[in-house]
């Protein structure tokens, strides 16, 4: 074996490992069973190859889907939708899995405040607004969140509150941030995949150049 063809194999290795470290809490297909909830579809699952392929076509809207789920207010639900919407979607469900921890018990305020108010400005800037304004600090930020949550259950403040309006910023601030993220990850995996297809065809060539030699010999 060449120093090159060793050092090539050293580097996919490299590669290997990151991966199956970054989809190490992600569904997979062997262990899909396990899984909470959609743990009962993996019959369903394992039949369809597409949810497990790392080609464009699969990867591409996962990204996109994916993060989109990633900042919408459904923390703790999102792994679920996400199965369903991939199958749908025939997107890869171990990417947009993994996307979902985007939004975890510690990132989630930051995350919510921070869609919260895109949605509320471009709400205000399309004209539909809302009377929410601009929420100061996360204290604040988690007092009118709970508020909320408490509402819904309570049909007769329903009059008085006005979560809908934060509902609609929320989702529509998660969508705009979701759709950048999804465009930023998509260019990204554009960029990957076009290394990767040189790095190949230059193995390629090499392997002929190769041996083009030995017989020449």
């Amino acid at each position: 074996m060449s120093p090159e063809h060793h050092e090539h194999r050293k580097k996919r290795f490299a590669r290997i490992r990151r991966a199956k470290w970054f989809l190490r809490y992600v569904p997979r297909r062997a262990r899909f069973h396990r899984y909470p909830l959609i743990g009962r579809f993996a019959d369903i699952a394992r039949k369809r190859d597409y949810l497990w392929s790392f080609r464009t076509e699969s990867v591409r809207p996962a990204l996109y889907y994916g993060a989109i789920l990633a900042f919408m207010p459904i923390m703790g639900i999102q792994v679920g939708i996400a199965f369903f919407v991939a199958i749908l979607a025939r997107a890869n469900v171990m990417v947009m899995a993994a996307l979902q921890f985007i939004t975890t018990p510690v990132t989630f305020l930051f995350i919510y405040k921070g869609t919260y108010e895109v949605g509320r400005i471009a709400l205000s800037t399309a004209g539909i607004g809302t009377r929410d304004e601009s929420i100061g600090g996360d204290a604040a930020f988690t007092t009118k969140l709970m508020n909320i949550l408490s509402s819904v259950t309570s049909p007769e403040a329903w009059g008085s509150m006005n979560w809908g309006e934060m509902i609609a910023a929320l989702f529509t601030g998660g969508l705009i941030v979701g759709v950048m993220v999804g465009f930023v990850l998509d260019v990204i995996w554009r960029i990957a995949s076009s290394q990767a297809e040189a790095r190949k065809l230059r193995r390629a060539v090499e392997k002929l150049d190769s041996g083009s030699t030995r017989t020449g010999a």
